[in-house]
């Protein structure tokens, strides 16, 4: 997902924060064992969990006054090169071997619409562009629309503006639109939780619960991740904004606030998430190639595994996270690193 680009990464990572990446890798796990659609299918509400941390992230960099051609320039380059290059390498497949996709067929007019972040209804009915996992990103971009706008029109309050920006859009548009794509894009309760994020921002800066006994936010985190799982697998005709984007502002919360135990800790668990959580927008991009792979090749056509057995979401967890660390390391970051020494001042980099 596109805000696990937003972060300000330090080559050094000295500014980093584990909990933030902790809590990036285990929505990105969620979002995977979601489509693999096991039994039981939970895990939707990875991109929930998603949004909130982008609202945080935001809040985060922009709490360094950084100007608005920077922003815009920053949050294109770490989220365009990826989505970009898996969306195009989609197209090709379409065009050579369309038997190995469900519904996205070689239209170069909906591929250029997915380019560009425009919604659109594809040939299955749903709302989602030519790569699927990307209609996240088209609230992604629209948020930071919202809030390069605000930057625009006031130096001060940049947060409140963009959180008027984003509810307005949400109140009218979503529901008084007449036209479908519009409506449907806009009434979906989902963009409100990058407002969560912020509100979860200013809650940790205040430092209101920084004195809690750590017992007490590791058990909040478990607890709401536990809801939500249950939310899911047992309660139908939902309202995400509730039921997942309030408890994955309790959760993120309460990871920030083990930020201390995490940076202090020499657990190789900790280390392994930090690292998933780095590739977990790579991850998020790609996990759909290996899940098909999965299910079209190695299931249908050779009958060698079965994804829907243990030891097959299994293995497609696994290679989900490798086939994300491999783009990550190879593709991902030189993506950003050419581009931002081409593209962006010194000062923004």
């Amino acid at each position: 997902m596109a805000e696990l680009r937003t972060i300000a990464q330090s080559p050094t990572r000295k500014n980093e924060l584990k909990s933030l990446q902790i809590l990036r890798a285990i929505a990105a796990i969620s979002v995977v064992y979601y489509h693999i659609n096991a039994i039981p299918n939970f895990g939707t509400f990875g991109v929930d969990i998603f949004f909130v941390l982008s609202g945080f992230v935001i809040a985060m960099v922009l709490a360094n006054r950084q100007p608005a051609y920077l922003f815009a320039l920053n949050r294109i380059i770490r989220i365009v090169p990826l989505y970009w290059t898996l969306t195009t390498l989609l197209l090709a497949i379409a065009l050579i071997a369309p038997q190995l996709l469900n519904s996205t067929t070689a239209n170069f007019y909906n591929y250029a619409k997915s380019l560009f972040f425009i919604p659109y209804f594809k040939e299955n009915g749903t709302l989602r562009p030519v790569l699927a996992v990307g209609w996240s990103l088209n609230y992604e971009m629209f948020f930071y629309l919202c809030v390069w706008t605000s930057i625009l029109i006031t130096k001060r309050h940049y947060l409140k503006l963009s959180c008027i920006l984003v509810t307005l859009a949400y109140a009218l548009f979503g529901f008084y639109s007449e036209n479908r794509v519009v409506s449907a894009f806009f009434s979906n309760a989902e963009i409100l939780e990058f407002l969560l994020g912020i509100c979860a921002f200013k809650v940790h800066t205040s430092g209101y619960f920084s004195s809690l006994p750590k017992v007490i936010p590791a058990a909040i985190a478990i607890a709401s991740y536990l809801f939500m799982i249950i939310a899911e697998t047992l309660i139908h005709n939902l309202n995400e904004l509730i039921v997942y984007g309030i408890p994955s502002f309790f959760l993120l919360l309460s990871m920030l606030n083990m930020e201390e135990v995490f940076s202090k800790s020499g657990n190789l668990a900790v280390d392994l998430f930090t690292s998933m959580g780095d590739a977990s927008y790579a991850t998020y991009l790609s996990h759909y190639y290996i899940i098909e792979a999965m299910r079209k090749i190695i299931y249908q056509k050779f009958d060698l595994i079965n994804p829907y057995t243990p030891m097959g979401v299994l293995l497609i967890l696994i290679l989900s996270l490798l086939l994300g660390q491999l783009l990550y390391k190879f593709v991902d970051k030189p993506l950003l690193k050419f581009f931002k020494i081409r593209i962006l001042p010194t000062t923004g980099r």
